[in-house]
Formats: C-alpha cells, structure tokens, sequence
C-alpha cells in the first residue's frame, strides 16, 4: 500500500508566489501614484501662492500711481511744474522687459519743527515736502532736504519689476541689483486699458502691447498675465503651465 502525498508542488508554490508578487506591485504603484499626486498638488499650491504674491504686490503698487498725498502734480503753477524730475510724467513704462513704477510711499509725515531729512531715510529715491496749503512751496529733491514746521514730507520710490531666466526680480530706486521674489515664471506679458484722452476717465477699446511715452497719461488700467511651471515637475510631464492673470486700474486716473 502506497502512501499518500502531502503539501503543495512546485507549480502550486510558483503560482501562490506570482500572486503575492502582483499584489505587491499593485500596492507599490497604488504608493507611487499617491505619492506623485502629493508632489503635484504641493507643486500647485507653491505656484499658486508665488502668483498670488507677485500680483498682488505689483497690483498694490499700480493702483498708487499718481497718489500724491494732499498734491495734485498736474495742477500746480507751471513754474514749480518745472521743477519736477521729467520721470514723473511717465510713472509706468514697460521697455526692455523691465516694469518701472514710479510711486509714492502712503506714510507720509508731517513734521513740527525744522530738521534734516534725505530721501534714503525713508527709502526713497525723492523727497517732496510741503505744507498742502502753499503749491509755490512745494520742494523736491533726491538730496538731503530742509523740512520746516508743518511740512508734509512725501516720499517717491521708483521700483523696477524684471523677468529674469525662470524668476522675476525686482530693484529699488535705480541702485543696487535686482532680487529675487519668486521663481517658476515662464512668461511675463504686459497690456495696457487706454482712455481717448489724457482726460478721459475710462477704457476704451482693446488693450495695448506697448505705449509711447507720449501717450502714458492715456493708461487707466493694466493687465499682467504670468504663466508659471515646476521645473522638476514639467521636465517629467506631470506639471503643465499654469497661467495668472491680473487687471488692475489706476484708481487716481479714473476718478
């Protein structure tokens, strides 16, 4: 009498280990699959919040454009009109890819007694200091400034915005080099809302690749659009371009 076998073979082994091999893969790709959605999501977000940043930073800063505290630069006396940097007629222009923004700093002083201030103490690149109630008195200089009793001292930063590589840069009153704000930018396009006349509070037609110096007090609005991608990401296919765009009107234009 023969005696009976017992256990698995060889084949059934081979096939129990097959299965448990596919189960496995399957886990890791689940892992691999989540694990890649993570690091997209998170890529986004970055993103997301870079745009938010630089937007709103070169928002803020448009939408004070021609805000002189208690002046208004285009009617003052010819004579002191004279007197102001010829720059300040253009306080936006786009050339070369470089954004310049001429703008006033919104903390103004106002002083009681007579001291000395210079525009870099403020950070500035000029200093305007009146009293808002005598336009012949009005100073401005990008030196030291003597700032009498009942002054209102203002003061006028020029900031420039670049697209720089794969970042977009920024410098401060002409001086000095351009930093850094934020990386992953592919792209910086800008257009311009004009109105019919200097005068003309609204936009009208379509908005405008680039503009004459001549024709810079016609702007009432702008619109920047931004594309922005993961290096990292892109370079495998999983992250594509992201596009931001941002209208922002010049409040002081429109009123």
């Amino acid at each position: 009498m023969s005696r009976r076998i017992r256990g698995f073979s060889l084949v059934e082994l081979l096939i129990a280990l097959a299965l448990g091999l596919i189960l496995v893969l399957g886990v890791v790709q689940v892992f691999l699959a989540t694990k890649q959605s993570f690091v997209i999501q998170r890529s986004a977000a970055s993103l997301q919040e870079n745009a938010r940043f630089i937007l709103s930073r070169i928002a803020q800063e448009l939408r004070m454009v021609n805000m002189y505290g208690c002046l208004d630069l285009g009617r003052l006396p010819q004579n002191i009109r004279n007197e102001i940097p010829v720059v300040f007629a253009t306080p936006i222009s786009f050339a070369s890819g470089t954004l310049t923004i001429i703008v006033a700093d919104p903390n103004a002083e106002r002083f009681s007694s007579t001291v000395t201030r210079s525009a870099s103490d403020y950070g500035a690149k000029w200093l305007i200091a009146t009293d808002c109630r005598d336009t012949s008195d009005l100073r401005i200089t990008e030196a030291d400034l003597q700032v009498r009793p009942g002054d209102l001292v203002i003061p006028i930063r020029q900031v420039e915005y670049r697209l720089q590589g794969n970042a977009i840069q920024a410098r401060s009153n002409g001086a000095g080099n351009f930093e850094t704000l934020v990386d992953g930018v592919q792209t910086m396009n800008l257009a311009f809302g004009l109105a019919d006349s200097a005068g003309a509070p609204v936009v009208v037609g379509n908005y405008a690749a680039n503009v004459a110096a001549a024709h810079s007090d016609r702007i009432r609005s702008i619109r920047l659009a931004l594309s922005f991608s993961d290096v990292g990401s892109g370079s495998q296919g999983a992250m594509r371009v992201q596009q931001y765009t941002l209208v922002a009107a010049l409040r002081n234009r429109m009123n």
